[in-house]
């Protein structure tokens, strides 16, 4: 095994390990055992944001390569994608407490997000579209029931394309064109958007900026998915695709 193998394998299981040991706590009710009380209930709010990390990067690194080209690829993707939607309706109509019946919202962006895992690139402009009509359907409709129900989904769903597609185009197309500039400044806004939120949140500024910052609180689970998952990725991994301008070969196979 080569240094660079073993570096990947290290950072490998820390990342699964770490992140599943966490979670699996989480649903024993036992990590205020190993961690303070008010981290540990930090941490118990954004479960729906580490379950999503994990079934998304486990998705990329050991399916997607095995899966791509293949015959089939469309009835894997489909199954995976019909598990996690019928699990996702299943969840939201048990009795079972909160921090498991809270994961309906990770399972239904996960259900819409592998099959988008898979398209090939690079995909052109159409997924920031996407989420910029989410986004607008969001800020217009904020307080309509079912806008509120999805706030968790709306907002791993809006975040997915410009993680992927626009800053850190790498971890899915090994020759896309990416920006270290770009990606540190994308992660420093996905540590910082959460922190502004809750600061505004303990302010209590009430009228349409509390009511906007309210809603937008519920989405900090998205922001901790996604910047893991891209740490991990392209930080970790070194998956950040090419870093200077260079012509794309005219036929890629990803």
């Amino acid at each position: 095994m080569t240094a660079s193998q073993s570096r990947v394998r290290g950072f490998t299981l820390a990342f699964y390990g770490g992140l599943g040991a966490v979670l699996a706590l989480v649903w024993l009710e036992a990590l205020d055992r190993v961690l303070p009380d008010g981290i540990a209930e930090q941490i118990g709010h954004n479960t729906e944001g580490i379950l999503l990390v994990l079934l998304l990067a486990g998705w990329i690194q050991f399916v997607r390569p095995r899966i791509t080209g293949t015959s089939h690829e469309r009835l894997v993707t489909g199954i995976v994608a019909a598990v996690a939607l019928v699990g996702a309706v299943a969840l939201l109509a048990t009795d079972l407490p909160s921090r498991f019946k809270t994961l309906n919202e990770t399972l239904l962006a996960a259900s819409l997000l592998v099959p988008y895992l898979q398209l090939r690139r690079p995909l052109g402009r159409w997924p920031l579209g996407v989420a910029a009509l989410l986004l607008l359907a969001v800020v217009v409709a904020h307080d309509a029931p079912v806008i509120v129900l999805l706030a968790e989904t709306l907002g791993m769903l809006i975040l997915a394309p410009v993680a992927l597609d626009l800053v850190d185009r790498g971890i899915l197309d090994p020759v896309a064109w990416t920006s270290r500039l770009r990606r540190w400044a994308w992660y420093a806004v996905l540590v910082g958007a959460p922190v502004v939120f809750s600061l505004v949140g303990a302010a209590d500024p009430g009228g349409a900026l509390g009511t906007a910052n309210g809603y937008a609180i519920r989405t900090i689970e998205a922001f901790l998915a996604f910047l893991l998952l891209e740490v991990f990725f392209a930080v970790c991994l070194g998956r950040t695709g090419l870093t200077g301008r260079v012509r794309r070969p005219a036929t890629v196979a990803v």
